[in-house]
């Protein structure tokens, strides 16, 4: 008998009762900018069921109980992931308001975070409250063990709003126009989409309508983001009184979007924005690009009469005029029309590397009197 008394308690230790187990005993979080920053660990051995199952899974099971106090803005994330070597591998997340005995569920989630693991993003929360979060396992099947669990407060996307809308640099295809966006902590903000009124949190952008008066505005997929399924609208007039011209859902990649505009106004701004499809898609970054592909990506011939050719375009610090003894003068002018720099008598090189990166037009007047424009990309 004195030989078994290790294995007895080692037995015993294997089912000890985790010490969240109930509502009563609920771990305090402390809130983070961000995931990691609010990250702890915690295990779910030795739990048991406790109050009423999820709205989200019938079958959840042996749940341990967090608390967080919500902060000013009103707005906290919930998410958890696995740790590494632990054979708990499926979470379910509830998040309830009221107090132990007297819960009301506000919120459940089964797979929206890594992999089979759950995060719950909730706005317009009251300030000062307690939140109880419930980590159930999905089902009676699932092993039990360690977890990350953490509660963050996003900081704010910066062109949350119309006013601080991030400019886009047009371009000539989408991947030399695109630069990386996310929707981490937006809202809702101007009249919902005429093709979703669902969509909400959305993030703005802006871009100068090219002399071709077309452009093609479209999102698309990062890899590894939560956020998966754009709504896309576009709109002309000023922040306040914006007048939608498009919108689009699933035009693009997947459930991503894509705008094709043509006859716009040279020179004026458009509004971009950008919306999630409906409060349970996820939030994070995404790609957005806004293009002409009419551009040229090589050289142009300006006209075969005087067989005139520009080159390489786009360009880096000079272009290279084929035949100057048919020109003039030659004109820049920026996307939006406005003249830049004008050199008469032009030399076969033209030096300009103190341009900013963007489109312009070159416009070469001719000694027989003809006007010659060709568009050109300063990378």
């Amino acid at each position: 008998m004195k030989n078994l008394l290790p294995c007895v308690f080692l037995f015993a230790a294997l089912f000890v009762k985790a010490q969240n187990d109930n509502c009563s005993e609920a771990t305090s979080l402390t809130t983070g900018t961000n995931f990691v920053s609010g990250a702890v660990n915690s295990s779910n051995i030795g739990a048991t069921t406790d109050g009423n199952l999820p709205s989200c899974n019938a079958d959840a099971v042996e749940n341990i109980w967090f608390k967080v106090v919500v902060p000013a803005s009103g707005v906290i994330t919930i998410e958890t992931r696995e740790v590494s070597g632990s054979s708990f591998d499926d979470s379910v997340l509830t998040v309830y308001n009221g107090s132990c005995g007297s819960l009301a569920e506000i919120a459940c989630d089964d797979d929206s975070g890594q992999d089979n693991f759950s995060l719950i993003s909730l706005t317009g929360q009251t300030p000062g409250t307690v939140l109880y979060i419930s980590v159930w396992k999905y089902n009676s099947s699932i092993d039990n063990g360690e977890f990350q669990i953490s509660a963050y407060e996003p900081l704010p996307a910066l062109n949350d709003n119309c006013s601080e809308a991030t400019p886009l640099s047009l371009a000539s295809d989408f991947i030399s126009g695109a630069i990386t966006a996310t929707n981490i902590a937006a809202v809702t903000d101007g009249s919902s989409p005429a093709c979703n009124p669902d969509a909400i949190d959305n993030v703005w952008f802006k871009v100068i309508v090219p002399a071709s008066g077309n452009l093609t505005i479209e999102t698309k997929e990062l890899s590894g983001s939560l956020f998966d399924d754009t709504v896309l609208t576009v709109y002309n007039g000023a922040c306040g009184s914006l007048a939608e011209i498009a919108c689009d859902d699933d035009s693009g990649e997947g459930n991503f979007s894509l705008i094709s505009l043509t006859g716009q106004t040279p020179g004026s701004t458009l509004y971009i924005g950008v919306w999630k499809y409906e409060s349970i898609t996820g939030n994070g970054e995404f790609q957005i690009s806004a293009y002409d592909n009419s551009l040229l990506s090589n050289h142009e011939v300006l006209n075969n009469k005087n067989n005139i050719t520009i080159f390489p375009n786009p360009f880096s610090d000079a272009i290279t005029i084929s035949d100057i003894s048919k020109v003039k003068s030659a004109s820049v002018l920026d996307a939006s029309g406005k003249a830049v720099k004008t050199i008469d008598k032009p030399s076969s090189q033209l030096y300009l590397n103190d341009l900013k990166a963007g489109l312009y037009l070159i416009t070469l007047k001719m000694t027989d009197g003809t006007i010659k424009t060709i568009k050109t990309i300063k990378k």
